[in-house]
């Protein structure tokens, strides 16, 4: 879905239209039906301290969630959403302004040719149809920009996650949207409640792209289109050629998946810095939540 030969139906005035909502902070609401509910069982642990991390050339940031290791410490840090279209059109259309030359050397994904949300929303959607080679060109991006390093979680280290988030099949209505609820397309983030740890839409809406093996990659979790009692930690989609089998270019591209909406992912830093928390924003802290 690369090519620019085909009269476009997504092009880059909607990406900054889209950057200037964002920016500007008049992102749409969303419907009723997809506002955040109360708690539940796999409410957010109180001693859990979210922060929030700037991009550097942006209006936009990152909400971090520390994920326990063994020995309770953070083990790393992960985005407490998916990657939305905001933060996405700001890479892909290169609405940022380079902070240094490292920014200006990453390679950026070709643009798509149709629209790419499928119509199902845009401002706080998580981005979809992104194959691994997108997801990781943005870590690279997310990584010049900001000095630290940004990647995909390991798909061990999704699992850490996914086992401490509580969800399961039976409280996925309250967390994950599913084939039961979504009307099978994907829905605004952070629209249901939060898991254990923090993290929404860990189970539900997009699977996300998890490394395995050195440079292979997985989905790893639950979209919009699976059942809720099949949710799981374990579940995994292997990718095939089939997901980007109605891309009419030559060769296919290598950055969206034409038949792949429900592919998406979210990022981790192991030691984020020069952040606040979201509760205060007075000041930089540390990345336990301590101002220095």
């Amino acid at each position: 879905m690369d090519g620019m030969t085909v009269p476009c139906l997504f092009t880059g005035i909607h990406a900054l239209t889209a950057y200037a909502l964002v920016a500007a902070g008049l992102a749409s609401e969303a419907p009723a039906s997809d506002q955040p509910a109360g708690k539940t069982a796999a409410e957010p642990s109180p001693s859990a301290k979210a922060i929030t991390c700037p991009i550097p050339g942006t209006a936009l940031e990152l909400t971090m969630i520390p994920v326990p290791g063994p020995d309770g410490t953070p083990a790393f840090w992960m985005s407490d959403a998916e990657i939305s279209w905001d933060h996405y059109d700001v890479f892909v259309y290169e609405l940022d302004q380079p902070v240094n030359e490292d920014v200006d050397a990453v390679t950026r994904p070709t643009r798509p040719y149709i629209s790419a949300d499928r119509g199902w929303g845009h401002a706080d959607f998580p981005a979809i149809s992104v194959s691994h080679n997108g997801a990781e060109a943005f870590c690279k991006w997310l990584s010049a920009s900001t000095g630290q390093r940004w990647r995909l979680p390991t798909l061990s280290e999704w699992g850490m996650a996914c086992q401490q988030s509580r969800i399961t099949s039976s409280n996925a209505e309250d967390h994950a949207w599913n084939a039961g609820n979504s009307k099978r397309r994907t829905h605004k983030l952070r629209s249901k409640k939060p898991d254990s740890l923090g993290l929404y839409d860990l189970q539900g809406n997009v699977s996300e792209w998890c490394v395995i093996e050195g440079d292979k990659h997985v989905l790893a979790g639950s979209c919009y289109s699976d059942q809720a009692q099949d949710i799981q930690c374990g579940q995994t989609k292997t990718p095939v050629p089939e997901w980007n089998d109605t891309d009419p270019q030559i060769p296919k591209s290598i950055w969206w998946l034409a038949d792949a909406p429900f592919a998406g992912f979210r990022v981790v830093c192991e030691s984020p810095m020069s952040t606040t928390t979201p509760s205060d924003k007075s000041g930089e802290t540390t990345p336990g939540g301590e101002k220095p």
